[in-house]
């Protein structure tokens, strides 16, 4: 006895779910971008500023915690040290100038200080890093 086959199909490749999911990844790229700054400087309260804009330049990083020590690119660096370092990285990267972060809790005289040091070091632009006032 002969058993009567259906017509065979043609497989096909369902696009509706590829675009789905393809729709999906690209979601979560996305998303994912979105926390994934650069952050160069260590972990600070920074102060707010209703005029703060965001940073567009590749400037040196300085954080200044607020126990009032001097970081250069996360690494910890006294005072006095501060500004051959800063000249190491500047000609190094070609950088532009630097961006001041200072804990918000930090006096203003060591932020002076550092100031000064970087000023001279021979660094003409000096960026203050704010946060958004919200």
């Amino acid at each position: 006895m002969r058993v009567q086959r259906g017509e065979r199909r043609k497989a096909r490749i369902e696009i509706i779910p590829l675009i789905d999911v393809t729709f999906l990844l690209l979601v979560f790229f996305i998303y994912l971008s979105l926390f994934m700054t650069l952050e160069r400087g260590i972990p600070l309260l920074l102060p707010q500023a209703v005029t703060s804009l965001p940073q567009r330049s590749q400037n040196i990083e300085v954080s200044v915690d607020q126990r009032g020590f001097v970081y250069v690119e996360k690494e910890r660096v006294g005072l006095l040290r501060l500004g051959e370092r800063v000249r190491e990285l500047m000609q190094a990267r070609r950088a532009q100038g630097v961006s001041l972060r200072g804990d918000r809790r930090v006096t203003y005289q060591r932020l002076m200080e550092v100031l000064d040091e970087l000023r001279e070091a021979g660094v003409e632009k000096v960026t203050l890093v704010a946060e958004e006032e919200t």
